[in-house]
């Protein structure tokens, strides 16, 4: 089967973690004999023909390198309230539907899978008018949450809907904010994400870090608001100035890394936390193998966007750490409380400081 997927965000070489569940898809697909290929936009300037001998890889181009930014390590929707970054998106939609055109002129597939259908749903269906192929849509959330507030967008919304032959959520958050803010009355089925437990790592248990290290704190994410790694770090800053003896790691890059580092100045925390980007694979598993406790501090943000499900949560959990998130969002179809982790209010230090110390004496 030839199977197109549709995408504002896929890895651009080993070091690249964006949706990783996607690059296991392709793997798993091609694994299973499949033809892949895979829509995405340029960042940077860049350009990739494949991935790792799984898939095809097609980049377009929207603007000089310098501002091709609307994806990867930048967060579209934190910068789409400036004219110039609408000017941007409105490139982005125009040359992605000719770069569609183009590749499904040259090439038929069977299935095309989009995901983040908002903009990206038109080039699916570019390609399905072209091709006759399935259409499929995987909505995560982020992509629809800013345009709930306006009629034309939910309009839009479900007008890109009319073409799929079939849409998933990947959390109930998702698909009823689809079904009950936009008024979607197509069949919506839940799937957190496609791709096995194959070839994750295996790690020690929690506990076996060597005796007298320091209990680590992990995040790993983009430094973004709605992330929330500011509360994680007051949150640090707190339990130090309480005596607590505690290191914290945080993993990511983003539009924040300046405010956090400001933060992380304070000297009763600088000697005692970092910030890494740019990790491989192993080192980002060593990262999840020497953690303690790995916190998921995302909120809603002053735009209204949250976590559509929250996947490096879902790895944490994947590498046997105890997880602490925020209650928002799709984060509450994978965290539990006192079963698959714990959940504290969003924004809030305190109950956050607390819930890391209760971990932190559980190990005692």
């Amino acid at each position: 089967m030839k199977i197109c997927l549709i995408t504002s965000s896929f890895a651009r070489d080993d070091s690249d973690f964006a949706a990783p569940w996607l690059s296991r898809l392709t793997a798993e697909f091609a694994a299973r004999g499949h033809e892949v290929a895979v829509l995405a936009p340029s960042y940077k300037g860049i350009r990739q023909v494949s991935y790792r001998g799984t898939a095809g890889v097609v980049r377009f181009r929207y603007w000089s390198a310098a501002r091709e930014r609307l994806t990867h390590e930048d967060s579209s929707p934190a910068s789409l309230h400036t004219f110039f970054y609408k000017l941007l998106l409105l490139s982005y939609v125009v040359c992605g539907s000719l770069a569609a055109a183009g590749l499904f002129l040259r090439r038929r597939f069977d299935v095309i899978e989009v995901h983040w259908p908002v903009p990206q749903g038109l080039f699916g269906i570019i390609g399905k008018l072209l091709t006759g192929a399935r259409l499929s849509f995987v909505f995560y959330g982020s992509e629809i949450l800013l345009l709930r507030g306006s009629a034309a967008g939910r309009a839009g919304v479900r007008f890109l809907i009319r073409f799929a032959d079939s849409v998933t959520a990947i959390s109930t958050f998702t698909k009823e904010l689809l079904e009950k803010d936009f008024g979607v009355t197509a069949p919506i089925t839940v799937i957190p994400f496609g791709p096995s437990l194959d070839g994750i790592p295996a790690v020690p248990p929690v506990g076996t870090a060597a005796p007298g290290d320091p209990f680590t704190v992990l995040y790993v994410g983009k430094l973004i608001e709605r992330k929330g790694p500011q509360y994680l770090v007051e949150a640090f800053r707190l339990l130090s100035a309480a005596g607590e003896d505690m290191r914290l790691v945080l993993v990511g890059d983003g539009y924040l890394r300046e405010k956090i580092l400001a933060q992380l100045s304070d000297p009763l925390i600088k000697d005692k936390a970092a910030v890494l980007s740019g990790l491989s694979r192993a080192e980002l598993d060593a990262r999840f193998a020497a953690c303690d406790v790995f916190v998921f501090p995302s909120i809603i943000d002053d735009r209204g966007d949250t976590e559509g499900l929250g996947l490096v949560a879902v790895e944490a959990m994947y590498h046997s750490r105890p997880v602490i998130a925020s209650a928002v969002g799709g984060v509450l179809d994978i965290i539990r409380y006192n079963e698959t982790g714990y959940l504290v209010p969003q924004r809030d230090t305190a109950p956050l400081a607390a819930r890391i110390l209760a971990v932190k004496n559980d190990y005692q």
